[in-house]
């Protein structure tokens, strides 16, 4: 995916508007289609996505691929919120999972700020016409939710930052009272010290018992599974060794540097 950086120019530009949230702009290559945002001009644009153009239910990055190993268990009928529409990955993903595993999602909704980002989803990156989304803030969504789900993924970027809210006690007892007691949020990370991690982990463990911690050998973003119950079946061996991660991840396990876990006492 580093090649995208130095492909990331104007002659492969196929679509650009300048949001109320900054500039958007969308680019390909033979192989690829991808989605930057620029909030800072002197650092240049900001990778927010991927899409394989040959095939778009692949995630094309281990950060995004890792997040689907909640398929490590048995899992069916499953209530699914996404907060970050990005280049709709993992809508993409669970949809083409779902056509040959009958039964896995019941609901599957997403939440993006940015109307931007969802006409861009819906016109370049293949947003699954029946999918639900919802133009709101994922604060204000998730501290006015009155349903519980199974999955919820947080992946809310502005630029290379988390929106602030990010390290906020209500936004997590809100997520806590939006998730099932056998759910897990799943979040993609990327703390700028380790103490800015420490005060996360700190602040998680205060609304979940057990986490699951992923570093990737050439990401600097991490991601986090957070739950109620044991997650000590996600190790590197159980990715290798599933059928299902190796038949639709199956360079994941060879992507991730450790897992560590950290549980109640």
């Amino acid at each position: 995916m580093r090649q995208l950086k130095n492909d990331t120019k104007l002659s492969n530009q196929i679509y650009h508007a300048d949001s109320k949230f900054g500039p958007v702009r969308v680019y390909q290559n033979e192989d690829y289609r991808w989605l930057t945002f620029n909030n800072d001009p002197p650092l240049g644009s900001t990778l927010q996505g991927v899409m394989n153009k040959a095939r778009p239910e692949l995630l094309c990055v281990p950060i995004y691929q890792s997040m689907l190993l909640f398929l490590l268990a048995p899992v069916s009928e499953l209530r699914i919120l996404n907060l970050g529409l990005g280049t709709a990955a993992i809508e993409r993903a669970l949809k083409h999972i779902e056509s040959s595993r009958r039964n896995l999602i019941d609901t599957f909704e997403s939440v993006e700020i940015n109307p931007d980002v969802i006409s861009i989803a819906k016109q370049f990156f293949k947003l699954p016409s029946d999918h639900t989304v919802h133009l709101q803030c994922a604060q204000q969504f998730i501290s006015q939710c009155t349903q519980q789900y199974d999955l919820i993924y947080i992946d809310i970027f502005s630029g290379e930052h988390h929106q602030t809210f990010i390290q906020s006690e209500s936004f997590w007892h809100a997520i806590n009272h939006c998730i099932n007691k056998s759910g897990q949020a799943i979040i993609n990370l990327n703390p700028k010290t380790g103490q800015e991690l420490q005060t996360t982990l700190v602040l998680l463990r205060h609304y979940f018992n057990c986490i699951a911690l992923i570093e990737f050998y050439e990401y600097k973003n991490i991601v986090l599974i957070l739950s109620n119950l044991s997650l000590k079946h996600i190790t590197v061996e159980a990715i290798q060794a599933s059928t299902v991660m190796q038949s639709i991840a199956p360079n994941l396990h060879s992507n991730i540097n450790t897992i560590y876990h950290i549980a109640a006492v």
